[in-house]
This record gives C-alpha cells, structure tokens and sequence, in this order.
C-alpha cells in the first residue's frame, strides 16, 4: 500500500466488549412465569425507570472516552509561518479514480455506454450533465486557486498570528449611542471589535473534515414527482377560529385592528403538473451563458441544487436582500414604544429584538406589525407587543392633550382618537389571558383610560370626555369581566390598582356609567372586599388599603341619590377608618390620614341627600375623639373634611322632616354636641394661606347660623352675637381681612389670565378660581347669617343700619361688575362649569348683600339682578327662583309707570307669564341637582350631585333638557314660544286651573318684560344681557305668527271683534317700542341698543327653530302669512326687510322681488324705519345678473316706494353708470349697461328717470339718503350726459337735458 493511500485510512481501533451475554432488553428481564409482563405503573416517568433498570442490569455503557494513537507523530516544523500544502491526499485519490474511470470507458463498447448513460439518467435526472459540468469547473478553479489560509486547508502550524485571528474593528453605529429609548447592551457595544467565536479557531476542538470532502446531493425532482395533498388543521382537536365577516353598513363601535399584508410573507403557489418542452435545454443554456453566481448566493443555491425551479419562485423570495430604496420607509417603534428614526432603523443589529417582524430588514416594529402580532397565540410575543402599545398610549396620550409636549410623533398627528381605539381593543381582547399578557392588557386599558385625560375634579360634574371610547369599550362587559379579575387572585397590585383606577375613571364618566358599576353584580362588594376591609393587622401578603376605593364611592354616591342609597349600607363598614385614628392605626400614618378624609367625605356626600346622617348619633363619641385630634393636626384636607361634614349635618338638622327617614338628626343634637363653638376652634393656628380652610369654617358656621334661626331661641339671636363677638375683630383688622382682600387680588390675577392659558393648564387656573370664589362667598354668606331676620329678605327696601362686620363693600361692587361681564362664562363647558359654579354662588351672595349697600337704586338691584341671573349655573335653580322673584316684585306698576297701561294688570300681573318663566329655569322637575351650599330644601328633593356634561344640554329638545341654566338671552321671551306650540307645551299641561290669561295676555307681559329689562341694563352699561337686533326681531316675527281669532279689549270697526293678537294696541306699541332703537332713524341718533353687536336671524332662531328647521322656511311662511293677513301692517311689513341685506343668501331677496312681487306695493316702510344698522347691508356689494331684472320690473310699474324704492334705484343706477361701479367691466356687462338704459328711459315715466338718472352714492363716503342721493350735482352728470348720448342717440340725449341739467 502506498503511503497516500496508508495516510487515508489511518489505524483501526476496536472497542471492547463486555463477556458478559447481552440480554435482549430488560424491560422484560423481571417477566413473570405467566408469560405477562409486569404492571408498568404511572407514578414515575419512563425516563426514571429506564436508569433504575439500567443501573440493575450488568450491561453497563462506557462512560471513557477511548484512547487514539495516531499512525505517525506530527512533524513540527520549525518555521513558525504558515505553510500550505496544495497536493492533498485526496486530490491523490480523486486522480487515481478518474483514471481508472478513463480507461473502463475506453473498453467500453458503444452499446455498453449507452446503457451506462441511461442508467445515470435515471439515477441523477435530467440535469446530470450540467451537474457535472459545475463539479469540474469548480474543481478546476480551485485547483489553480493560489495558496491561502481559508477554511478547509490543513494549517500544518497551530500556532497563527494572533493578527489573522480578529476581523477588523469598525466604527460604532452612528446615533446608536446618543438615541433615548435605544437599550446599549454589552454585546452590541463589542461589535465590531472582535471576531464571533465560530470564527476562532480553539486548540481543544478536534479537526473536522475540510469543506471539499463534505459532498451533499439532491435528487433532481420532475413535476411529476411532486404530489399535493390536501392540507389538514393543525390539530385534530382544534376547531378553525371563524370570524364572521364585517357588515354592509358601518359600525363604529367596529374597531379594526391593522391590515394583513398579503405580499409580506410568502405565499404557497401549487407546482405545475406538465413541464414545457424543451425546458432541460433553455434552463441548460441559460444556465451556461450566464456568469457563475457567488457562491452560498440564493441564485447560486437555486443553480445548484434546484436547477429545474423558475428564478423568480415567490417560495424563496424570502432569502433575497431587500432593496434599501425599494423599501416604503414606515414609522417604526422600538420595544417601549419610542418611535425609532428611518436613519437609525437601517443601521441596528438584529440581536437587539427589533427584526422579528415579516417584511423589510429595517429594525423596529410598524403599527400593523404590532397589531397583528398583540393577538399572536405565542404569549412572550403577545405579552412584548402590548408593553410597545403602552409606550406608544403614553406618548399619544401626552400629545393629544400637551400642546407643548416634546416627543411628539408627527406622523401621527391628527390620529390619536382612532389609533386609541385601536390600541384599546388589543387591550381589551387580552384582559382575560393569564400571566404577563393579562397583566400587559391592563396596562394598555389603564393608559387608554385614566392615563390618557388629565383626572379632573369631576365629584361634582361628568366628564364625558371619550363618548366615543366607551362604545369600544362596551362598559357593562367591560365591569363583569373586571369583576371576575377582581375575584381572581392571579393578578399582581399594580394591575389590580389599574384596574380600580379604571373603575374610578369609568364613573367620572357619566351618571349613566356609575349607575351601571354599582348595579354591576358583586363589583361594589368586591371593590370593599379587595380595597378596604383588608385584614387588621395587616399581613405581608395583602395590599394595604387604597383611597382611590374611597374615591370612587364618592363619586358613585354623588352620581345619583339611588346609588347613594345603595351605599349606605356598606358604609358601615367603614367606621373602621374613623374609630382607628392615624397615630394608633395600624396602617402608615399617611396612609390613614387619606383614608379618614375620604370617608369624612363620603359621609357628607351621603348627607346632601339626607342619607346616613343617623352615624352622627350612633358614633357620637368616636367623633368627638376625632375633633380632639383634628384640633391638634396640620392636616388641611382633613379639616376642610371636617368642617364640611359639620355643615352637613347641621343643614340636615335644621328640617328634620326633609331628612331620609325623617328626624335622623336633631337640632338638639346639633346643639348639645357644640359643634358651632367647636368649629370656630378651628381659627387658632390657622394662617392667611389657608384659604381653602377659612372658607369651609365660615360655612360651617353659616350653617349653624342659618339653623339656629329656624330652631334657636329668638330665632338665634344669642348664637349671633356670640359669633360675632369671635369673629368681628378678625374682619376689621385680623387675619379674616387679609384673607378676603387675598382672594380677591387672586381672582383678579386669575380672570385676567385666562383667555392666554393653555387647555391643561386652564383647568388647574380654574380650580384655583373656585377656591378663591369660595372664600368670598363664604365671607359674604358668613355676613348674611350675622343679619338680623328683618334684613333677610331679598327684596327688603331698608338699608341696614350698622353692618354685622366689615367687609370691602366696593371692592366686591367692582369685583361683581368685573365678574359678570368676564367672557369666562362663555369658554368654561361641561366639567370646567363645577369649578365655576363657586363664582356664580359668590354673586347670588353679594346681590343679597348689595341690596342692603346704601346707594343701591331699584333699578340698579334690578339690573345686577338680570345679569347675575343669567350667569346662574346648573344646581343654582333655587337661587335664580328667588333673584326672578324678588326682580318681579320690584317691577310694579309705580316702578314703571307710563311703559304699562293699567288695564295690562287686570289678569294678575306677572304671575300670567311666571309658570313660563320658572319652566324656563327648571324644564325637567324630575331632576334636581343639589346647590354648590346645600339646603333643607335640596337635602330633600335633588337627585344627583354632579353637572350634567355640555353634551347632554346641546344635544336635547328643550322639553327633555335637565336644566335650562344657564340661561340664553331669550328667556324673556319664551312664555311665546309656548304660544306657538301649546298644543305639546308642558307649561300648558301642568297650568291650575285658576290660570285663565289669553294669548294676548302673555304676549303683553312678556314683550312688557322685554322692555323694562332692556331698557334698565341698557342704561346701566350691562348691554351684552339686552336681546340682540335679531333676537328682538325673531321674536316680533314669533307674535306676528300666533293664529288669529283672539278676544281683543278693543275691538277694530274694520275687522270686528276678533283679531290676530299682533292687531291689539297695547301689544303693537310694544312691539314698536322693542324695535325702535335698532332701526337706521335711531342709529343716526347713537341710540346705546343700536350699537349692539348683532348677529344673523339664522343663528337667532336656532333656539326655537333648532337645526331641522331653516329659518328660510320660516320665512317663507312669515312672508305668506303676511300675504295672507296683514293688511298692510306697518310693523308687519318691516319685518320683512332684514332678511333682504346682501350678507343673507340670495334665495330671500328672490322670493320676495320675483315670487312674491305682488307683495311689494304694499311694504312702503320709509327709510329712517328699517330695522338695521347700517343702510350699506343692502346697498353693497352691487347685484347683477337675475337680480337686475327682478328690480327693474316693480320700479318700471311704480309698484315700489320708500325703502324697496330705493334698493331698486341703487342697483339699476349702479349697473348703468360706470361713476357709481368702483372695478372695471367687460363688454358684456357693458352692453347689458346700455341696454338697460334704453329700457328705464323708454318704458320708466319721470320720476323713475330722473331718479336713475340723478342717482348719487359714493361707496367710500357715508350713505346719502333720499331725497338727498337724486339732488348732488358734480362733474359725474356731464360724464352721464355723455354716456346717454353715445347710447341713446341724439334725440333721446336733447330730451334728457332737462333731468341731467334741470
């Protein structure tokens, strides 16, 4: 044997072998002589039992690794380079065998080597001689390859720099290192600097066979070889998840969750059964003109060992690299959410997590990669896409309501609302799932909900800030699935507190989702269970209890009274909180604190309703205790707490019989218990700072005031001056001064900062404007408890003598007139109206107070009064009654004199208009929501203590609103609208039967009304409350719309007893009277009403018309009804003129120049009589077209006159003479210029001449009114005369001489 073939082999070794006889398996070695084998039992597994039976058997394996003596040593060289040997032994080998091939086919004979070829065939394929093409040509490059190190060659020295064992280091990646949100990790700080360790070769790892001698082969497949079966599910057990498909119609509630991008994956298309001919060759040729590919190349495998497949097979289209610039560039996220830039996407290694998405090579996740896989059935993949849709709510959330926020995603601007909805259904489809996703979904819920708004003080009002997130949401699946959580002991605290602060959030939602949460089976008993009557002491593997529970019942209680009743049985069980006081609690003191306050607070909740005020008595000695401890604490919160509970139960007591049940509280309680003394204890220690603490002491004692004089001796006389003897010094020079005068300065800081406040900010300016307004209408409530019971009446006329204390009375006067007329009133909706209601209490307060102010006329109380009434807010019901009233008692017949007849009061005065008016205030009586200062009254009858949201008093007919506050600027005249619609009016349905007033009698009073308001805040400079132009002229239009067939004290000859209600004289003089100032005879005399800002008559009559009704059908009727009807009626007819002005659409001036033209003969309203304010409304811009025509047919027939005349006038003479046009005119508007002309010459008589002809207006000037505009004189007449000549000719021009030049 040669030496190359001895080193092939190499030495033989044999194992040895154990003499002892194999047995043929143990597993039967133990059989018993029944022939059966042994009970196999279940209890420990097979792998178990197979070591216990091998260690019991004498075959034991060996463990020794046997010993190999190479055939001869290794020659060590003694050169430490590198030397490479190219002749191998088995380029020997492979040598010999091709000879000896060479020659076996040379003694072949022709037909042997035909066979032999067959043979091949059909061992190989088709493809075997191209196969054997590519072996040699690859042979023969390697062979004359020159000698290098590379895998595969023997290196004969294991000793190699260390040089050529490390790649070279590259740069790091650019921004890699500076980018937030990018996590560095050790791994990918070291790349680039050394080399894999696949890539190292280690002295201890055996050498394997080099990359030559590793031959792999595939059988070349036909199509004929391919089979397809028909596929099966991956599970027998496992049914196919069908979703029905989406409906025809759109659904919002519907979201969808992320387009599947068909093309990113690759898709299985079926081989073809029938192979085209001559397909070997062309694939063949081709393969053998084009250039070889790289080798480990996709094509260089498909050349290879695929020859027969298409180069562009989509099934290996997942190997081929992505085009950089092909690729759509899409926002992608990292794995907390961040956005990651497209420069830094294209960079990022792929160990970083962020490159196990379908398509592209770009790191980071798109949306649709994250959507598609937040409902993959692999649960660390779930889990990791929800914790990227946290991040990415998070910072959606923060951009929707932080206008200044910084890491702003702008290629999601404008989309926050629809990717929220988004994001929630990923949520909310992964709540119920165990572990981590479970725990993840939460999260996202939690940031959807809760994180996304800013909380808002929203005890006191609904938020109603995502109505359209709550119909994804589906709340009342959404509370029994957090219900089961709840009782299920896998979730973590934190998701737990998640989760109660999504419960909270849902209740600050609406009265409608907090009814639902508490009717919700088991979620309020699981809530106290879970979050507040933890164990006592508490265990280290219990949560400690949370306020936010507390919170949340507050809300609930103040929602509704009936959830208030349903609370008052578990909140026995939360004495716990008051009985343990937080230096002998034992929970941390804090902790405690918290918890004491918020269930001071729900106990006074539960007594706006009248509700639980029995603990009082039931508690009395923990409470006392309490009060101790208050005294001596810095807590504010808790002793605004205190106090406010105090004033509660006080009120509660004044009327036992308002209290549910009846006398759970006793004033005699009250009394004997101290708590009046007690809470002015509360002054000692207490700085100017605290003015949130000042104000609840002075409604504490307001309260105990106001009680004692429904239930002390001498109507509480002696609790006055014992009061007063505490308090007054402190208002003249004490610290109760400097708090009133620093509320103040704050409120001025504060208004005058509020138009320049951002939306997040503004909310917290006006929680700060509450509290301030809160001091002062304590203050002043405070002083109007001092008063004697001669001075408590609103509409008392006596000034009161010496002042209970001092007060600045200008200061608030000034403040007052500030106040009302800030256009706070029109930015503040919905939520923010709760921290304004505070300001609108302060002013009831002060009007009562202003009345006793010496120097405070009627008809000024009265003008403070409209105003402060119109500012009135939800809950403030009670009090705009008793301002209406006391208004109404002041307006008498002495108090107005000549602006009444006498015979106006015969039907009862005011009270014929007053069922319409307290309707006005309060449409809804089943629904009364409790005052910012509760009552005896209130305790009794409201229903909720929360403002209904702005949606809910928009969205609403009238007649189905929960409040009429605040009041618009028509109130006084709705006692008409009823008029119009008697036939549905509740006013009319719940009327006594003494109430026997006609329509005219409530037309009377109502405009009566109109006008006493409008001129008293009018002459007080209180305009922005006076009824707008439009607004007084909807509202003449309204009267003018009553049916006819009224009973009229005087009786007309001409048309007999029975007339239409706009005939009686008392109602025509008040008409005319409320329409006076605005018309254009009163603008030229600066009338105060005319300068009024005005706006449309269609934005006047959405209140009464609301939006299915235009107000152009309206008028259609109103100008039909006077074609009908009115005989001419002066006032009538005017009314029909503003709709005419050029800045309403062209249809009203249509209808009524063309379609009602007959009509026009008898509307003769002068100019000077026309209800507008500036006679330019219907001069300009300058009509043309159809108009024209409409103008010029009445003038021609002289069937115009006054006003109509001249609008008719303007607008011929101004499309005729080029003096009066102030842009250019094609040849078009030219010829019509001289047609026209011709037309009013020839068919006008004079005075239709002479006033086209004459007709003078500069648009730049003032307006010239008739008779004036037709008697200038200026060069423009020659320019006319000229003009006239060149279009009527010489004959015509002589004739008009005399009107040009006469």
């Amino acid at each position: 044997m040669s030496s190359t073939e001895r080193s092939l082999i190499g030495s033989v070794f044999e194992r040895k072998t154990s003499t002892t006889q194999s047995l043929p398996s143990p597993r039967f070695a133990k059989t018993p002589g029944s022939g059966f084998p042994a009970v196999q039992h279940r209890s420990k597994s097979a792998f178990a039992r197979a070591k216990e039976e091998e260690k019991s058997s004498d075959n034991v394996r060996p463990t020794a690794v046997p010993l190999v003596i190479p055939a001869r040593p290794i020659e060590q060289t003694e050169s430490r380079d590198l030397q490479v040997d190219s002749h191998t032994p088995d380029d020997a080998m492979r040598q010999q065998i091709s000879e000896e091939n060479e020659r076996r086919v040379a003694n072949m004979t022709e037909e042997e080597r035909e066979q032999e070829r067959r043979e091949v065939l059909e061992q190989l394929g088709s493809g075997a001689g191209a196969l054997l093409e590519r072996v040699r040509a690859a042979r023969s490059r390697k062979t004359t390859k020159a000698p290098a190190i590379a895998e595969g060659i023997l290196v004969q020295n294991e000793q190699a720099p260390e040089v050529s064992r490390e790649i070279p280091i590259v740069s790091p990646l650019p921004g890699l290192a500076i980018r937030r949100n990018l996590s560095r990790v050790k791994s990918l700080e070291d790349f680039g600097k050394r080399a894999p360790p696949i890539l190292v070769k280690s002295s201890t790892r055996p050498s394997s066979p080099s990359k030559a001698s590793r031959q792999i082969r595939f059988a070349a497949l036909t199509p004929a070889d391919v089979y397809v079966y028909e596929s099966a599910p991956v599970s027998p057990k496992r049914k196919a998840l069908a979703l029905p498909p989406p409906p025809d119609a759109p659904d919002s509630s519907i979201v969808s969750l992320g387009t599947f991008k068909e093309n990113g994956l690759p898709r299985k298309r079926p081989l073809s059964l029938t192979t085209p001919k001559g397909d070997d060759r062309s694939a063949q040729k081709i393969t053998n003109d084009k250039p070889e590919p790289e080798e480990g190349t996709p094509e260089y495998i498909r050349r290879r060992y695929f020859p027969n497949m298409p180069a562009d097979n989509p099934s290996v289209s997942w190997m081929k690299p992505s085009l950089s610039n092909s690729e759509p560039v899409l926002l992608r996220f990292d794995l907390t959410g961040a956005p990651i830039p497209a420069e830094i996407s294209a960079t990022l290694p792929s160990h970083l997590g962020l490159h196990h998405h379908a398509d592209g090579e770009r790191a980071g996740y798109t949306l649709d990669d994250i959507f598609f896989l937040s409902r993959s059935t692999v649960p660390a993949q779930r889990t990791m896409m929800l914790d990227i849709l946290v991040g990415i709510a998070h910072r959606l959330g923060m951009q929707a309501r932080d206008p200044h926020y910084t890491d702003r995603i702008l290629e999601l601007q404008g989309k926050e609302e629809e990717l929220r909805k988004r994001i929630l259904a990923a949520g909310l489809s992964a709540m119920n799932e165990k572990g981590g996703v479970g725990v993840r979904a939460i999260e996202v819920v939690w940031e959807c909900i809760v994180g996304w708004n800013a909380l808002f003080d929203a005890e006191r009002a609904e938020l109603d800030l995502a109505p359209a997130i709550m119909s994804v949401l589906q709340v009342p699946d959404f509370l029994t699935q957090a219900t089961e959580l709840f009782t299920q002991a896998f979730l973590p605290p934190k998701s737990l507190a998640q989760l109660l602060s999504i419960v909270y959030r849902l209740s600050q939602e609406s009265n409608t989702i907090a009814e639902s949460i508490v009717k919700t089976l088991r979620l309020l008993p699981v809530l106290l269970q879970t979050f507040l009557l933890t164990p006592i002491p508490p265990q280290s593997d219990t949560p400690l209890p949370n306020p936010v529970a507390l919170r949340c019942l507050i809300v609930l209680a103040s929602s509704s009274r009936t959830n208030a009743m349903a609370l008052c049985g578990p909140a026995d069980a939360l004495l716990r909180f008051v009985t343990m006081l937080p230096p002998t609690s034992p929970f941390p003191e804090s902790l405690a604190t918290n918890l004491l306050i918020e269930t001071l607070r729900l106990y006074a909740t539960l007594a706006s309703y009248g509700l639980y005020s029995h603990i009082a008595t039931s508690a009395a000695s923990y409470f006392a205790s309490l009060f101790t401890y208050i005294v001596s604490s810095n807590s504010r919160p808790l002793k605004v707490a205190w106090a406010g509970l105090v004033e509660a139960w006080m009120v509660c007591a004044t009327d036992p019989h308002h209290t549910t049940p009846p006398h759970d509280i006793l004033w005699s309680q009250v009394t004997s218990w101290g708590w009046g003394a007690e809470v002015l204890q509360f002054r000692q220690g207490i700085t100017e700072g605290e003015g949130e603490v000042w104000a609840a002491i002075w409604s504490a004692s307001s309260a105990w005031l106001e009680g004692a004089r429904v239930n002390g001796i001498r109507g509480g006389e002696g609790e006055r001056a014992e009061t007063l003897d505490i308090i007054q010094d402190g208002f003249i020079k004490g610290v109760e001064h400097s708090v009133v005068t620093a509320s103040l300065e704050a409120l001025r800081a504060e208004l005058a900062q509020t138009h320049d406040t951002p939306l997040p900010e503004r909310c917290q300016r006006l929680q700060r404007i509450g509290m301030h307004a809160r001091v002062l209408s304590s203050a002043v409530r405070l002083w109007l408890a001092c008063t004697s019971i001669a001075n408590t009446g609103a509409n008392t006329t006596a000034p009161l003598g010496i002042p209970p204390f001092n007060l600045p009375f200008t200061e608030l006067s000034s403040f007052c007139a500030f106040v009302v007329s800030h256009s706070l009133w029109s930015l503040v909706t919905g939520v923010e109206q709760a921290a304004c209601k505070r300001l609108a209490t302060f002013l009831v307060y002060f009007h009562r107070l202003s009345r006793h102010i010496p120097g405070t006329s009627p008809d000024l109380w009265v003008a403070q009064g409209v105003a402060i009434l119109e500012r009135q807010l939800p809950g403030e019901e009670e009090q705009a009654f008793q301002i209406l009233g006391a208004i109404l008692a002041i307006l008498t017949p002495q108090f107005l004199g000549s602006m009444a007849p006498p015979s106006i009061w015969e039907k009862g005065g005011w009270r014929v208009i007053k069922p319409f008016l307290d309707y006005a205030i309060r449409p809804n009586r089943e629904v009364y929501i409790a005052p910012s200062d509760i009552t005896p009254e209130s305790i009794m009858r409201c229903t909720t203590l929360r403002l209904p949201s702005s949606s809910s008093l928009s969205s609403v007919p009238d007649e189905h609103r929960l409040t009429g506050l605040p009041l618009p600027r028509v109130w006084l005249t709705s006692p008409i609208d009823h008029l119009l619609r008697s036939g549905s009016s509740p006013v009319f349905k719940a009327l006594s039967s003494s109430w026997d007033a006609s329509e005219v009698d409530v037309v009377r009073m109502s405009l009566l009304l109109a006008k006493a308001m409008q001129e008293i805040v009018v002459r007080y400079n209180l305009s922005q409350f006076a009824l707008k132009r439009s607004e007084m002229v909807f509202a003449c239009m309204k009267v003018f719309m009553l049916e006819h067939g009224q009973q009229q004290e005087y009786p007309s000859p001409a048309t007999g007893d029975e007339e239409e209600v706009f005939r009686d004289l008392i109602v025509s003089k008040l008409m005319s009277d409320l329409l006076a100032p605005f018309t254009l005879g009163a603008t030229s005399t600066s009338s105060p009403s005319s300068k009024l800002p005005d706006i449309d008559l269609e934005q006047a009559s959405l209140p009464f018309l609301g939006s299915g009704t235009p107000f152009y059908q309206f008028y259609t009727d109103f100008l039909a009804l006077y074609d009908a009807i009115s005989f001419s009626h002066p006032i009538f007819a005017s009314l029909l003129l503003p709709p005419l002005a050029l800045t309403y659409p062209i249809d009203y001036r249509r209808i009524l120049w063309a379609d009602f033209a007959h009509v026009l003969r008898t509307v003769r309203t002068p100019v000077d009589q026309v209800i507008a304010g500036d006679l330019r409304d219907f001069l300009y811009p300058i009509e043309k077209g159809e108009m024209i025509g409409k103008y010029a047919g009445p003038l021609l027939q002289g069937s115009v006159d006054g006003f109509l005349r001249l609008v008719g006038v303007h607008h011929v003479a101004c499309n005729i003479w080029p003096d009066l046009r102030s842009e250019e005119v094609g040849a078009e508007q030219e010829d019509v210029s001289k047609k026209l002309l011709k037309m009013v010459v020839e068919k006008g008589d004079g005075r239709v001449v002479r006033e086209v002809l004459r007709y003078r207006q500069v648009r730049e000037e003032a307006v010239i009114y008739p008779p004036a505009c037709f008697e200038t004189s200026g060069e423009w007449i020659a320019d006319r005369a000229e003009f006239a000549r060149q279009v009527l000719g010489s004959e015509l021009h002589e004739r008009l001489q005399g009107v040009f030049y006469g």
